[in-house]
C-alpha cells in the first residue's frame, strides 16, 4: 500500500463510535443520584483536589528523555515513606478556568489541571476535531475506570467536558510508514488532566464511577482529523458561535438542526458553502456591509 493511499484510509476512519467512559453521554444502570448545587459541589472538589494534589506525585522521571515513540503509563502515589521527597503534583501543574453553567444558567467557574508531558510535534486539535488517542482514565484511589492502550479514534465533542477541554494543549504526532506497511506514531504529544464532577458526569456517574467523583486522564494525542460535520466548508469549530463548546445550542435559523449539522445555516435557501467565502479570501463573505457573514443572513 502506498504511503498516500494508507494515510487517506486512516483519515477517513474517523466517525466511528465507541463505547468509552470518557464519552459524556454514557450512563449506569443505577438511579440517578439528587443534584447538589454546583457552586457549592464544585469549592468542595476544588478542594479536595488541591489536597490530593499537595499530598500527592507522579512518576515524573519515568517521562523524562523518553524515546520519540515511548508511552509510560501514569502512576500516581502518596508522598510519604520512601517517597517523601518527591515533588507534589501541586507544584508541577498548569490550570484552565471553565464556564460551567448550572440548572439556572448561572455560571460556574471551574478550574482544571493538567501537565504536559511531552508536547507533540504537530497540529493542536480543537474542541470539535476528531482524534486518534489512546488513554488512561483514574479515579483518585487508583482505581483505573477505563483504559485504551491502543489507540481509538474520538470525537472531541462528544467526550466529557474536561476530556475535551485539555485536549488542545497537545499536539498530535507523526506518522512513520514501515517498508512492511505498518506503521508508528512518533513524538506524539502525551498529557494528564485532574478535573472536578462538573466536567465528568457530576451527578450521574457510569457503572464504573461514582456521582460527585473528580477524574484524572492521561492522553496520547497520535493524530487528528479536522472536522466539518456537514461538509459545509464551515469548519464545526466555527460553527460554536457562541464560543462554549457545546455544538448543539448554535441554531441561526431555528430550523431544530445547529448550525454545524445545517447546510443551509441562515435557512434562505442558499447552501452555506455557496455563500461563505465566495471570493475566495478566506474571509466569510458579508455583502451587505452589515456585519453578519453571508451565510449567517437571510436579508
Amino acid at each position: 500500500m502506498s504511503k498516500k493511499n494508507f494515510l487517506l484510509i486512516l483519515f477517513l476512519i474517523i466517525n466511528i463510535s465507541f463505547l468509552s467512559s470518557c464519552k459524556k453521554d454514557e450512563s449506569s444502570d443505577q438511579e440517578a443520584t439528587p443534584k447538589r448545587d454546583l457552586a457549592e459541589q464544585y469549592i468542595a472538589e476544588n478542594d479536595s483536589i488541591i489536597e490530593f494534589m499537595e499530598t500527592h506525585f507522579y512518576n515524573y522521571t519515568d517521562f523524562e528523555n523518553i524515546g520519540n515513540n515511548q508511552t509510560p503509563e501514569l502512576i500516581i502515589d502518596t508522598i510519604a515513606g520512601d517517597n517523601i521527597n518527591k515533588t507534589p503534583i501541586s507544584e508541577q501543574v498548569k490550570s484552565i478556568d471553565i464556564e460551567v453553567k448550572d440548572d439556572d444558567d448561572n455560571i460556574v467557574v471551574h478550574k482544571l489541571y493538567y501537565e504536559v508531558l511531552r508536547e507533540g510535534s504537530g497540529d493542536n486539535p480543537t474542541a470539535a476535531d476528531s482524534v486518534f488517542v489512546s488513554y488512561k482514565g483514574m479515579l483518585f484511589d487508583n482505581t483505573v475506570f477505563d483504559q485504551r492502550k491502543y489507540p481509538i479514534w474520538l470525537e472531541a465533542k462528544n467526550v466529557v467536558r474536561g476530556f475535551q477541554e485539555f485536549l488542545p494543549k497537545i499536539k498530535r504526532g507523526d506518522i512513520k510508514v514501515n517498508p512492511n506497511g505498518t506503521y508508528d506514531f512518533l513524538n506524539f504529544g502525551i498529557a494528564f488532566a485532574i478535573f472536578p464532577s462538573g466536567l465528568g458526569y457530576f451527578n450521574n456517574g457510569t457503572v464504573n464511577i461514582q456521582p460527585y467523583s473528580p477524574l484524572i486522564f492521561q492522553v496520547n494525542l497520535m493524530t487528528l482529523n479536522r472536522t466539518d460535520h456537514d461538509n459545509d466548508s464551515v469548519l464545526t469549530i466555527f460553527e460554536d458561535l457562541n464560543g462554549d463548546h457545546n455544538f448543539d445550542n448554535d441554531d441561526t435559523d431555528g430550523d431544530g438542526f445547529p448550525n454545524y449539522l445545517d447546510s443551509d445555516d441562515d435557512g434562505d435557501e442558499i447552501l452555506t458553502k455557496d455563500e461563505y467565502d465566495v471570493d475566495g479570501d478566506g474571509v466569510p463573505d458579508d455583502s451587505d456591509g452589515d456585519g453578519t457573514p453571508d451565510y449567517l443572513d437571510n436579508d
